[in-house]
């Protein structure tokens, strides 16, 4: 979608700062260092967006900074903050009609590419740093989202963490849905995006009370946003990996809450044909009684112990993590803990061909740099389906079971 009469053109870090200064608070808090890479962030973000007014408000410099600002405050800890998806910027004086609604809005983000803004409302938001209301950052918040969603130029770590978040999230959210008191104002349970909005304009204007009241929410918020805000002194960015690994920190479990271990035998079984044909090659090399079958020989049943413990897996579920072990022989297995604080999602579902036995145990996980998928597969007689829902429902883990009735 295109829109005429749009600005787009550079502005200079000195005018830039001098804006900020005069009336962004957020930017006034930071350190000298960080007060460089917010202006950084302004001039490359300015230069890529459109901005059209309309209904005859003129777009100045400062309405580009201010507006501008909101989105990189909520990009500011991410590596990738230029939001592609939203090319146009439209910024009426005041509430205005929407087309596509035919309602009177204050804010409006959309997928086809641009975001609108009442800029009496981005003012009044940013004015009272106390109301846990700011228009620019609730909207560019949904951009945020939207633009993970679509798929462009996006974060690669909030793009996999967005779900952890929400497994969070979903406590709160339903609380709020259902009239429950909450911290958060009744806006956000419209639906889970406008719900991430509303706890990121009170992440940023009340973090102390967030901290307080819901300090899980408030330590993913962190994590997800990759900065821990302040009111009254800098932000502090690059905090992901000291939150996370404070919080993976393991702890002494003795006895599994939950352990799924396959039999030997069933191992035997799942390998069907494959032992038979094995068997017989064995049996006819013994029969050749010479010195070089029998090396031969010997090589092969070492190889049938390796490819029978390589598809073995114990799978033990701890008041704290996962364990995983590939391999009933101790001394010759993979052995791997994820802790659920790392852990984003865990599928179950029953393996129907060559490549899956029993059923598999598909994980996607956080190490500290990168997102993982993990397959495990147990061919224990059962599954305690319920049981492992519920842990994970208490570990804000999202856990799938498209197979099982």
């Amino acid at each position: 979608m295109e829109f005429r009469d749009y600005i787009q053109s550079h502005i200079s870090d000195s005018t830039i700062k001098t804006e900020l200064e005069r009336s962004y608070p957020y930017y006034r808090h930071l350190t000298p260092e960080l007060k460089q890479r917010f202006i950084n962030r302004c001039s490359a973000f300015i230069e890529l967006k459109k901005f059209a007014g309309r209904q005859g408000l003129v777009i100045s410099d400062p309405v580009r900074i201010i507006i501008t600002a909101c989105a990189v405050q909520v990009t500011f800890g991410l590596d990738s903050f230029t939001l592609d998806t939203f090319e146009y910027v439209l910024v009426y004086p005041d509430v205005y009609e929407s087309p596509a609604t035919g309602q009177l809005h204050k804010g409006e983000t959309s997928m086809n590419g641009f975001i609108c803004f009442s800029w009496k409302h981005i003012l009044e938001g940013i004015e009272d740093q106390h109301d846990n209301y700011n228009l620019g950052l609730h909207e560019w918040t949904h951009a945020l989202r939207f633009n993970s969603i679509k798929y462009e130029v996006t974060d690669y770590f909030f793009d996999g963490y967005i779900n952890k978040w929400i497994a969070n999230a979903v406590h709160e959210f339903t609380r709020l849905k259902n009239g429950r008191q909450s911290i958060f104002r009744r806006y956000g349970a419209t639906n889970i995006h406008e719900f991430f909005s509303v706890c990121i304009e009170h992440f940023f204007e009340s973090p102390e009370e967030f901290r307080t009241k819901l300090p899980d929410l408030f330590n993913q918020t962190c994590i997800l946003l990759n900065q821990v805000p302040a009111k009254e002194q800098s932000a502090q960015i690059n905090v992901r990996n000291q939150l996370m690994e404070l919080n993976n920190a393991e702890q002494k479990e003795d006895q599994p809450l939950y352990s799924l271990e396959a039999s030997l035998y069933r191992t035997l079984m799942n390998f069907g044909s494959r032992i038979i044909y094995f068997g017989l090659v064995l049996f006819i090399l013994l029969l050749q009684h010479n010195k070089a079958a029998t090396i031969l020989a010997f090589f092969l049943c070492l190889f049938a112990v390796f490819m029978i413990n390589n598809e073995y897996f114990t799978i033990r579920f701890y008041a704290n993590h996962i364990y995983l072990q590939k391999g009933f022989i101790n001394s010759l297995s993979t052995q791997q803990t994820v802790n659920y604080y790392s852990l984003i999602k865990m599928e179950i579902y029953e393996g129907n061909n060559d490549e899956e036995h029993g059923f598999v145990f598909e994980l996607k996980y956080y190490d500290g740099s990168r997102f993982i998928k993990r397959r495990a597969y147990s061919n224990s007689v059962r599954i305690p389906e319920e049981e492992i829902k519920t842990l994970m429902q208490q570990k804000n883990v999202t856990v799938l079971f498209p197979s099982f009735n």
